[in-house]
C-alpha cells in the first residue's frame, strides 16, 4: 500500500497563481486492495502529467500506468498486461460554507494534494472486468478441470450429478396433452 509520502505532492508554488503549471511524475507502490484473483496490479504505478493552477484550484491531467498479471476468466491462463488510464481531476480548497462542494479525496490541504484517490479512481475504471485470453476460449472442464483449449475431454458422460439421484426412479403418470 502506498505511504502518504509517496502520494502527497507539495503544490505551494501553484496555489493562487492561475496560469502556472508544473510537470508531475511519480512512481508509487501499487495499492494492494485494487488487486484480486483475476487482476494483480503492481508492483508499481506510474503517474505522469501536469498540475495546472486554475481559478478554482489545481487541475491535474495525468496518465496512470501499471503493470498487471491478468488471468482469463474461463481458463485461468495468465498474461502480462499494462493497465493504462487517463485522468483529469480538479483539486480545490474545501469551502467552509459548503462541505460537499469538493469531492472527498480531491482537496488541496496544507499546500499539498494527495494523488491516492486520483490513482485509485483511474485504475479501478481501467481494470478489465471479464478478461479473456481470446474470444473463443473454451475454458476449463467443470468436472475434471482440464483446459479445454489444450486437452479436450469427453465431458464425463458416465458421471451423474448425485444431487438428482433421488429422482432417478421416480415414475410420473403420462399426462395427455
Amino acid at each position: 500500500m502506498p505511504s502518504l509520502s509517496d502520494t502527497i505532492v507539495d503544490v505551494r508554488e501553484l496555489i493562487g497563481r492561475p496560469g502556472t503549471s508544473r510537470r508531475l511524475e511519480r512512481h508509487i507502490p501499487a495499492p494492494a486492495d485494487l488487486s484480486d484473483a483475476i487482476v494483480k496490479i503492481g508492483p508499481e504505478v506510474t503517474v505522469r502529467g501536469v498540475i495546472e493552477s486554475v481559478v478554482n484550484g489545481l487541475l491535474v491531467r495525468a496518465t496512470v500506468e501499471a503493470p498487471a498479471r491478468v488471468a482469463c476468466v474461463r481458463c485461468l491462463t495468465e498474461r502480462a498486461e499494462t493497465v493504462h488510464a487517463e485522468a483529469v481531476e480538479l483539486f480545490s480548497a474545501p469551502d467552509e460554507r459548503d462541505e460537499h462542494a469538493v469531492d472527498p479525496g480531491y482537496e488541496v490541504a496544507k499546500r499539498a494534494i494527495d494523488l491516492d484517490t486520483l490513482l485509485r479512481d483511474a485504475l479501478a475504471a481501467a481494470l478489465p472486468v471479464r478478461p479473456l485470453c481470446r474470444p473463443e476460449c473454451a475454458g476449463l472442464c467443470p468436472t475434471c478441470g482440464a483446459d479445454l483449449n489444450v486437452d479436450p475431454c469427453d465431458g464425463h458422460p458416465e458421471q451423474h450429478d448425485q444431487r438428482w439421484s433421488a429422482l432417478a426412479d421416480l415414475q410420473l403418470p403420462d399426462v395427455p396433452r
